[in-house]
């Protein structure tokens, strides 16, 4: 009789361990696992799960991601600007968000970014401008700028909001401007890097808003 009690509470101390085990492995698994994933990047009260590089200056009015005076870009692909960027780099996504620039503003989306260097060159910048009604081209609102001109410019009037989404997967990369597809390329520089936003010069300001993100 003892040598089957001392059988059964060995059995049962083994099986509560597995069972233990089974639960953390499950919750490490979904802990590493954040496919499908969606997530506002900015929480509408502060820059919390945002790291400032570069001078500029970032601050949150009335619910809305303000950038403002900007300092240090050029079209040397070796040097940067002032950047606002997401605490970790991403590599196949859908990023969506709103935009309003101010008259005779400028500005950018970074994807797939590197910290070294300029992140429109180590990654893709996408155009952001007040360049309302003027034809497109590869530094037009919605372009991957310097490399990919958008079919149509679609941005709206300065001091309107605009709406971007921003479909990144493998070598594919794909951008909408106000509901229309207006880049549908292949990527060929980085499959990985940060999400950044860009704060240009002096006399631009830029609002986001609603910036949401899908890891895929």
């Amino acid at each position: 009789m003892l040598i089957t009690f001392k059988y059964m509470i060995k059995h049962i101390s083994f099986a509560l361990l597995a069972a233990v085990a089974s639960v953390l492995i499950g919750c490490s698994s979904t802990k590493k696992s954040t496919k499908g994933h969606s997530a506002y990047l900015f929480n509408g009260k502060n820059t919390k799960g945002w790291i400032a590089a570069n001078g500029g200056t970032w601050s949150v009015e009335e619910g809305f991601l303000i950038g403002s005076n900007g300092q240090g870009w050029s079209t040397d692909p070796q040097k940067s600007g002032s950047w606002l960027r997401t605490q970790r780099p991403y590599n196949d996504f859908l990023l969506e968000l709103e935009y309003s620039i101010n008259q005779g503003g400028n500005s950018g989306i970074f994807i797939r970014s590197g910290l070294e260097k300029n992140p429109a060159f180590t990654g893709y910048e996408i155009q952001i401008l007040d360049d309302h009604g003027k034809p497109p081209s590869k530094s037009t609102s919605g372009a991957l700028y310097d490399v990919v001109a958008p079919t149509r410019n679609m941005s709206r009037p300065a001091g309107e909001w605009n709406e971007v989404r921003v479909l990144v997967k493998g070598t594919k990369v794909q951008v909408s401007l106000n509901g229309v597809l207006v880049v549908d390329t292949e990527a060929t520089r980085a499959t990985n890097g940060f999400v950044g936003l860009q704060a240009h010069d002096e006399k631009s300001r830029v609002r986001f808003r609603n910036v949401r993100l899908t890891e895929l």
